[in-house]
């Protein structure tokens, strides 16, 4: 029996069964939920915040949408039948249990009647991660299915923690991370395509073709405004429905994958899924996937800026057969006899023309005229031979006659022959050579509806294409009330027309439909906006009396915005269109292409060392890596720096800007291959010599040559930095090459703080000098400038490391911290040595659930198995490093969120003594419990984590602060919340206990705590990411095509919104006390953000970084600066106004 689209009565979940029946929806008067979530945002008449609204508005989503959109299914056999036999389950996953065991688990489920807390919980559950079908129009889970699939995937036919899993997740006491809660279980969880379909038209420099048409060679318009070049067509098979995107620039929508770039303009916070390219995120300019596009952005435009030098043409080569000359600059036609001549004077006329013509206003004029009313005569004895070119005008436009014969006059040195016509009041202005023909046909070619300009008008001078459009609007143009149209029975020439006027300036929409003749037909309007717009439309001049002029711009439907066009954006909608093949194109250099001057697009952490194999290894580790959506972040600390010796040879060495253009197009042609995108970070140690070079290809002002705009920067600085900043002392950078040549290791492996003032006296070691203090400015500049670097204390965070080796750098979001160790190559890039690099398994926990939890160590230990075996189960063979290293440590991160919320919930301020006291005692009990759990699993497994006899842990050393010192809480109130939960906090004799087991059996995982910037998965959640301050009570988001969605900070309520203080009143203080009492129990990183008032300097921000480094912190992420609403902007009334 086939499943059907029906609606359910459940409204924010199915029966225990999974069973859907029963109609409901939305009656007649009721408030839609978009409106209900909006109200959050609106006091009530006694001045509260209505809480209620959102539940409202959660509860109305299922009855109005969810339910719906839900498929319909008698049973759970059915509806897992179903799913198996249409590849959308994974069967190895279920074959590992008895089918009871799986229908009493999604039973389990289903009876504790799960039910999200807020509007924008469920809406990013049923948009992010819930199973659709193919065609991605309708629900095959809710979220207890998920939960199940989640569970059974990881339990891997353990029914224990299977149940464990389910009873932890389904009650928010534990999240596993985004890629494993969104696709534990599904088949086609596989990297998504990103790709269009056939016929869409790429702006070429040829005009537009469509996609597979195109061969490598061709050039097409990119972001920038130039016209690079295809270097491959890639052809995806698809099975995913496309994603429609249409715009106030351009009637014609963009049909694509849900995955694919497009670069818009947002005033959203949201961030770019690439880096460069064309985005610039300080100023609202970022790329997102298609389905991501939301209707309050703004699509982001391109022009042919690239102009070559103004070209002179030989009209001689236009000439063919027959014998022709030049006298005085002219080509005539040479003739024997008089016979010959008299001949010729009766059939056709040679005239003589210039044999150069100059690119100009007037031959732009000339041609706008050819392509608006002209057309090339053919002889009668040969049609595939032009004769001449016509243009016909109305009778009344003597003025445009007399422009149009003396531009001729100028450019080609001959006259236009006049004919009038009575009958239907038109001139016909005609020119019989053959040359001046050929040149028009060169430049535009001929027909009814089939011209087409080239590339040399495409990339001709403004003058050139000014006259050009003053042609084509004179002769085919029309003022109207509000600006001027030009209709051409040519939609192709329509979108040229388009990117000529943006080009200079102008701005201008598209659409297109059918005249009266039936002919599809292309129109370009100027809108009548003062300045640029307005001067064009006098200057043509065409029907003046109609035009009143348009007193503003309609900022929703188009702008200018730091000189980009963008428009507006129509809808965003997901098609029934699934083509089986799709199309994308690598573009080199750029990475970047057009679609009728639309812009679109084409973790792990590894080390690099200082020969070409490991480099070239590296690279196609990063492809590997990139292509299966991952993020990676290299390590550059070992590359000798620029003007080193290679091979004994001075200033051979190019340092490490071309290796990190080599990773940036690596990165971008592994996402153009259609995965999902995934990023890249590098790491450069503050005293390598290249330091300098390194930061300033982040500059706004930085050259092409060196500019990175698609990776993540993060510098690693050790104590000493810190120490000749405060003394006022130079900095000295020392020659990698030259410190692995004296200590026969890898500098990114040697102390500098130990052994700094070493290599200063050594003179075997190059070096050059900075100033500390200008080193630091700079770092604050550029983090102001363009939110890099991120920053990893070395050896803050090698004091902390209880593994053996030593940390070089971090990842993306600066919270894994782990050793890495090199590996060697041969010749052919094989591998001689299998070093280890590393990868990311992450989940995190709800606070404020976990103190809820009937057992607070039982939900620590299912965390821990459950991420365990994410571990076990990721297999990436394509990178033998990073399979070496998660197969000999384990390594897994578990992280926290919802701190915000519980202290507000529990009425303690955050950054408060008894804040900070809190974060202390919970973090302290979190290891106590992941670490017995992770004994457990050594002892059940029989084995510990590859290199735990050479831990702190196996010497005992790493729990020497916990035996030789008490810790409890400091205040009373600390001491309550965990009395009251019944959580035991660990004694010294616990630790002891502990300390013995884990010496005698070991621990299974190498690594276990690390603290990520959580994103989705806290509003699924409920909970405020990570454990930073919330960064508003209510939070504003813009979300797909509903638009505005609000958030409540979660146990917000009227009664205690004083201890949701945000993180900008807060202060970075309160910050890094809170993150310091939480990091000195975390064995790797916390992501840090630091956020700041627009009054903030780089002065603030140093002083930032100096306590931060003072306070113990490992790493630092962001940076955010709060941008206040102009006076006179602000909503009167509003929560997010006025809290």
């Amino acid at each position: 029996m086939s499943p059907t689209a029906a609606p359910v009565s459940d409204t924010a979940s199915a029966s225990k069964s999974g069973v859907h029946a029963g109609p409901s929806g939305h009656e007649p008067g009721e408030l839609d939920y978009h409106a209900l979530n909006a109200m959050l945002n609106l006091y009530d008449r006694d001045g509260n915040i209505q809480f209620d609204k959102d539940r409202e508005a959660a509860n109305q989503y299922f009855l109005q949408h969810v339910n719906q959109n839900t498929v319909f299914f008698h049973d759970l056999d059915e509806k897992l039948d179903y799913l198996l036999e249409e590849n959308y389950y994974e069967p190895e996953v279920l074959a590992r249990y008895d089918r009871e065991f799986v229908k009493l688990l999604f039973g389990h489920a289903f009876s504790k009647k799960f039910r999200f807390p807020t509007f924008l919980g469920a809406f990013k559950y049923y948009t992010s991660y819930t199973l659709k079908t193919f065609d991605g129009k309708r629900y095959l889970e809710r979220f207890e299915d998920r939960v199940c699939m989640v569970a059974l995937t990881l339990a891997d036919g353990d029914t224990a923690l299977a149940r464990h899993l389910v009873d932890e997740i389904i009650e928010g006491r534990f999240q596993p991370a985004t890629p494993t809660f969104l696709n534990s279980g599904k088949k086609q969880r596989g990297e998504p395509v990103s790709c269009f379909p056939a016929g869409t038209p790429i702006d070429t420099d040829n005009g537009p073709k469509a996609i597979e048409s195109l061969r490598p060679g061709d050039r097409v318009l990119s972001h920038d405004g130039s016209f690079a070049r295809v270097e491959e067509l890639i052809e995806n098979p698809n099975d995913q429905a496309l994603v429609s995107i249409s715009h106030f620039g351009h009637k014609e929508p963009i049909l694509c994958t849900p995955e694919h770039p497009i670069l818009v303009w947002t005033t959203r916070d949201v961030d770019t899924i690439i880096a460069g390219d064309g985005s610039d995120s300080f100023n609202g300019f970022v790329w997102l996937a298609a389905q991501d596009v939301d209707p309050a952005d703004f699509i982001v435009t391109t022009a042919p800026t690239e102009v070559r030098e103004a070209r002179s043409h030989d009209l001689m080569k236009y000439v063919g057969s027959g014998l022709y000359e030049e006298v005085d600059g002219l080509i005539q036609k040479v003739n024997t006899d008089k016979k010959h001549r008299n001949k010729q004077r009766h059939s056709q006329t040679f005239n003589s023309v210039n044999r150069y013509v100059e690119e100009s206003y007037d031959l732009g004029l000339i041609l706008g005229w050819y392509v608006s009313e002209g057309h090339v005569s053919k002889r009668s004895t040969d049609r595939s031979v032009p004769n001449g070119v016509h243009f016909t005008l109305g009778a009344h436009e003597v003025f445009y006659q007399n422009d149009l014969k003396d531009a001729f006059k100028r450019v080609f040195a001959t006259d236009l022959t006049v004919y009038e016509s009575t009958s239907d009041h038109s001139v016909r202005m005609v020119c019989n050579s053959k040359v001046v023909a050929e040149l028009m046909l060169s430049l535009a070619g001929t027909g009814y509806g089939t011209k087409i300009l080239s590339s040399d008008v495409l990339t001709a001078d403004e003058e050139f294409q000014l006259g050009l459009l003053m042609g084509l609007f004179r002769g085919d143009g029309c003022s109207t009330t509000g600006g001027m149209m030009l209709d051409l029975v040519n939609p192709e020439l329509i979108d040229q027309v388009q990117l000529i006027l943006r080009r200079l300036g102008i701005m201008s929409t598209v659409r297109r439909y059918v005249n009266r003749a039936g002919n599809i037909t292309g129109q370009v309007f100027v809108p009548g906006l003062p300045g640029t717009n307005e001067d064009f439309i006098f200057d043509v001049g065409k029907n003046l009396h109609n035009y009143v002029g348009r007193k503003g711009a309609l900022r929703t439907t188009y702008q200018v915005v730091h000189g980009r066009h963008v428009y507006g954006i129509r809808e965003v909608v997901r098609t029934d269109q699934t083509p089986e093949k799709v199309y994308n194109l690598h573009v080199e250099g750029t990475h970047t292409y057009s679609i009728r001057g639309t812009v679109v697009h084409n973790c792990f952490l590894l080390r690099i060392e200082d020969n070409m194999e490991s480099i070239g290894r590296s690279i196609n580790s990063a492809l590997q890596l990139s292509k299966r959506g991952g993020g990676v972040a290299l390590l550059l600390s070992n590359i000798r720096e620029h003007g080193a010796p290679i091979k004994k040879i001075e200033n051979q060495s190019s340092g490490v800007i071309p290796i990190m253009k080599l990773l940036e197009d690596s990165f971008s042609y592994a996402n153009q291959l259609g995965a999902r995108q995934g990023a890249g970070a590098v790491y450069l140690h503050a005293h390598h010599p290249d330091i300098y070079r390194f930061l300033d290809t982040k500059r706004e002002n930085a050259d092409e040559k060196i500019r990175i705009k698609t990776l993540s920067l993060g510098v690693v600085i050790p104590d000493i930095t810190f120490q000749l900043a405060k003394d006022n002392d130079d900095m000295y950078l020392f020659s990698p090459y030259d410190v692995e040549r004296v200590y026969g290791v890898p500098f990114a492996d040697v102390n500098v703080t130990d052994t700094y003032h070493e290599m200063v006296e050594d003179k075997r070691i190059r070096k050059t000098k900075i100033k500390a203090r200008e080193f630091f400015q700079t770092l604050a500049e550029l983090q102001f400038e363009s939110g890099y670097p991120y920053i990893m204390f070395e050896d803050t965070v090698n004091r902390a490391n209880p593994i053996d080796g030593k940390i070089t750098h971090s990842n993306l979001c600066s919270e894994i911290l782990q050793v890495s160790t090199a590996s060697e190559f041969n010749d052919d890039l094989s591998y001689s040595h299998i070093g280890k690099d590393i990868s990311c398994n992450l989940g995190s926990l709800n606070i404020a659930k976990a103190m809820d939890s009937p057992d607070f160590g039982q939900t620590i230990e299912t965390a821990i198995r459950g991420l365990t075996a994410v571990s076990d189960q990721t297999s990436i063979t394509s990178v033998p490093s990073i399979e070496k290293g998660n197969n000999d440590s384990h390594a897994i991160g578990l992280g926290q969120m919802n701190l915000h919320g519980y202290l507000a919930r529990e009425r303690i301020f955050y950054g408060s003594d008894e804040g900070v006291d809190f974060t202390n005692i919970y973090f302290y009990t979190v290891l106590f419990h992941a670490l017995r759990a992770s004994n457990k699993i050594a002892r059940e497994r029989g084995h510990a984590f590859g290199g735990f006899e050479k831990s702190k842990y196996a010497s005992g050393e790493f729990f020497d602060k916990y035996t030789e010192k008490v810790w409890e809480p400091e205040t009373q109130k600390v001491r309550d919340l965990f009395g009251q939960a019944g959580i035991h906090i660990p004694t010294q004799d616990d630790w002891r206990e502990l300390k013995a087991a884990v010496q005698r059996d070991g621990i299974y995982n190498q690594n276990l705590q690390a603290v990520p910037p959580t994103g989705s998965i806290s509003y699924i959640n409920h909970s405020t990411s990570s454990i930073h301050p919330v960064a508003a009570k209510i939070e504003i988001r813009k979300e797909g095509k509903i638009g505005r969605v609000y958030y409540p900070a979660p146990y917000m309520t009227n009664d205690n919104l004083e201890y949701y203080q945000d993180a900008y009143e807060i202060g970075y203080e309160k910050v890094i006390d809170t993150y310091a009492a939480a990091t000195q129990h975390v064995d790797q990183g916390l992501s840090l953000t630091l956020f700041f008032k627009d009054t903030a300097t780089t002065r603030d921000v140093n002083k930032a970084q100096i306590y931060a480094w003072r306070k113990g912190i490992k790493t630092l992420y962001y940076i955010r600066l709060r941008q206040l609403a102009l006076e006179g902007t602000e909503v009167e009334g509003c929560v997010s106004c006025m809290l």
